[in-house]
C-alpha cells in the first residue's frame, strides 16, 4: 500500500471563494453526503444554513444553538442537527431533522449527548455514555449494534462500536483524545492525543503511523489521505494556518494553500474526492479543487 501511495501526486487545480461577504461570516463548512450542498454555521456553532452548489442558493435551516456542530445529512437530502438549550446552567441536547418544509424533533432533550456519526443513514451516538442508534429516515430508535462499526469521541475518550459491543480504545494509553474519525474503509482510525500528536491506528489500537503536527484531520473518500490544518496560535488566537494533505502512512504530504495573509481552518473533503472546503478566520468559505495523479 505504501508503494502505491508513493506513485501518486496531488495537484491543486483551482481555488475559489464560495462565500466572502464579511458582513455575514460563516464557519465550519461540510458537504452533504451526496456532495450537492454545503452545510454552514456561524459563531459558536449557532444556526445552520445549507448552500446549493449548483444554484448557489442559501437557505437557513435553524437559528438553534449548537446546530452547526457536526450536523449530519441523509441520502434522501434531509439534515439532522443538534439543538442545545440551557436550564439552570445545565446543557440539554435534542436532535432535529430538517426536510426543507419543517423541522421535526426526533430525539428528546438529554444530558451529555456525544457528537454522532452516520452509518447507513443511522445516527450513532452516546447519551451519558450509553449507546443510541436513531434511524434517520424513520426517526425511530434502534437497538441492534451488531451491523455497525464506528468510533466516537465522548468526554475526551474514544469509544469503539464493533460487533455489537462498545469499548474504550486508547492506543496511546490514558489521556485526552480528540479529532477522531474512522476511515471510510472501516479499518483505520485517525485521532489526536493532547500533548502527543496525531496518529493513525488500526481498530485494535496498533499504531500504523505518527503524523505529528496534524490538526482537525479528515479522511479522503478512498481512505488513503487526510486533509488537515497546520495552525499556529499565541495562546489566545490563531496567528497562522494553512491547509495540507498527508498520506495515511505519513510518507507524503502536500501543501494545498500558501497564503500567509489568510488563516484557513477546519477543512473537509468532498464525497467526489476532488474538492476540499474550509473557512478563513474572517468567515470566508473557500473551496480548492485537486487532482490525484499517478
Amino acid at each position: 500500500m505504501a508503494s502505491s501511495l508513493l506513485a501518486k501526486d496531488i495537484i491543486v487545480k483551482n481555488t475559489q471563494m464560495i462565500l466572502g461577504d464579511n458582513k455575514t461570516p460563516f464557519y465550519f463548512p461540510s458537504y452533504t453526503v451526496d456532495g450537492k450542498s454545503i452545510l454552514l454555521t456561524q459563531n459558536a456553532y449557532t444556526g445552520l444554513w445549507i448552500l446549493d452548489r449548483s444554484s448557489e442558493d442559501i437557505r437557513k435551516i435553524t437559528n438553534a444553538q449548537g446546530a452547526g456542530f457536526e450536523p449530519r445529512s441523509l441520502t434522501d437530502g434531509a439534515v439532522i442537527y443538534r439543538h442545545d438549550e440551557y436550564q439552570k446552567g445545565r446543557k440539554f441536547t435534542s436532535l432535529y431533522k430538517d426536510r426543507a418544509t419543517e423541522n421535526q424533533l426526533i430525539a428528546d432533550a438529554a444530558r451529555f449527548v456525544s457528537p454522532a456519526n452516520m452509518v447507513n443513514d443511522r445516527l450513532i451516538y452516546l447519551i451519558d455514555e450509553a449507546p443510541a442508534i436513531l434511524n434517520g429516515s424513520s426517526g425511530r430508535s434502534e437497538h441492534n449494534l451488531e451491523d455497525y462499526t464506528t468510533v466516537l469521541n465522548d468526554k475526551l475518550t474514544l469509544k469503539l462500536f464493533q460487533s455489537g459491543e462498545v469499548s474504550v480504545i486508547a492506543p496511546q494509553g490514558e489521556g485526552n483524545y480528540i479529532w477522531s474519525e474512522l476511515s471510510p474503509t472501516f479499518d483505520k482510525l485517525v485521532y489526536a492525543k493532547t500533548g502527543a500528536g496525531t496518529f493513525v491506528s488500526d481498530l485494535q489500537g496498533n499504531i500504523i503511523s505518527e503524523l505529528g503536527f496534524v490538526h482537525a484531520p479528515h479522511w479522503s473518500p478512498d481512505g488513503e489521505y487526510l486533509v488537515y490544518m497546520k495552525d499556529l496560535d499565541d495562546g489566545v488566537q490563531y496567528t497562522a494556518s494553512e491547509i495540507w494533505i498527508v498520506s495515511y502512512d505519513g510518507l507524503q504530504s502536500w501543501k494545498i494553500t500558501d497564503t500567509p495573509e489568510k488563516i484557513e481552518l477546519y477543512p473537509q473533503w468532498a464525497p467526489d474526492g476532488e474538492h476540499v472546503i474550509y473557512h478563513s478566520l474572517h468567515g470566508e468559505i473557500i473551496e480548492t479543487t485537486i487532482e490525484i495523479v499517478e
